[in-house]
């Protein structure tokens, strides 16, 4: 049996109870996860851990989610990689920024649960 490599999540969230309560399921269902807990740290990992999708939340400290999504779509090394947004911003201007910003999803924060954001996921990479 041969194993399927796996797959690389970056988790941008400053609330650290929510960020470890994704991190450690998606840990437990095979995922390789790293985390971030503001806006800068996550500008730095992007060009170390090589990812491939980050949720990114909104709403942070140093640098907005919206900031560190512009300059990832902007790089031409890192703007194929996967970014959902997770956010409990769930107002229509917001999800209109992040769209147009590059989001290639946009998921808000109560309506989902581990499993549902494991779904999205796989759904994103075509898993």
């Amino acid at each position: 049996m041969t194993d399927k490599p796996k797959i690389k999540v970056l988790i941008v969230e400053d609330e650290d109870s929510i960020r470890k309560i994704y991190a450690e399921y998606l840990r437990n269902e095979g995922f390789e996860v790293q985390e971030a807990q503001d806006g800068e740290e996550a500008v730095k990992m992007v060009d170390e851990f090589d990812y491939d999708i980050m949720l990114l939340d909104i709403m942070l400290p140093k640098v907005d989610g919206l900031e560190v999504l512009k300059k990832v779509k902007g790089d031409p090394k890192l703007k194929s990689k996967k970014v959902y947004m997770l956010t409990v911003l769930g107002r229509d201007s917001f999800i209109k920024e992040g769209f147009e910003s590059g989001a290639d999803g946009y998921l808000i924060k109560d309506q989902e649960t581990p499993e549902t954001i494991k779904q999205n996921i796989l759904k994103a990479l075509g898993k």
